[in-house]
C-alpha cells in the first residue's frame, strides 16, 4: 500500500510503515512543510496515495473527493502503536473500496455511507 503522511502525523508512523514493507511518502518532502490541503489532496489522488491526517479539514477534503484516507483521532503518542495494531482492518477497507477510515482509540470506523465500525481492533 502507499500512502501519503501529512505533517502533523509524528515521524514515528512513517518509519512504521516503511519497516513494514509499505511505501511511503511524507507531505513535508513531497510537497512543502506550508502546503495547503487542496496541494495535499491533489498529489495524493494523482499519485494513488492514501493520505493519513489528524487533520479534520484535510481528511473531510478526502472524503468529498472520494481520496482514500486514514483519519487518526487518536493522541499523536499512541499514533504508532494504534496504527501498527489495526493496520490489517485498515489495509483489508482499503482493499475493499473504502475511502475512509477513522481510528480512535478503541474503534475503527470504515465508511463513508452506513459506516462499520470495528471495535477492539
Amino acid at each position: 500500500m502507499k500512502w501519503l503522511v501529512d505533517n502533523n502525523v509524528p515521524r514515528g508512523v512513517t518509519t512504521l510503515l516503511l519497516d513494514l514493507g509499505h511505501e511511503v511518502a511524507e507531505v513535508r518532502q513531497a510537497l512543502a512543510d506550508n502546503a495547503p490541503d487542496s496541494s495535499v489532496a491533489a498529489y495524493a489522488a494523482a499519485e494513488g496515495l492514501v493520505v493519513v491526517t489528524h487533520d479534520r479539514g484535510l481528511a473531510r477534503r478526502c472524503q468529498l473527493a472520494g481520496i482514500p484516507h486514514l483519519w487518526l483521532r487518536t493522541p499523536e503518542p499512541q499514533d504508532e502503536d494504534r496504527i501498527q495494531e489495526a493496520l490489517p482492518a485498515i489495509e483489508e477497507a482499503f482493499a475493499q473500496g473504502s475511502i475512509r477510515v477513522v481510528a480512535s482509540r478503541r474503534t475503527l470506523t470504515i465508511g463513508p455511507g452506513n459506516p462499520k465500525i470495528v471495535d477492539g481492533t
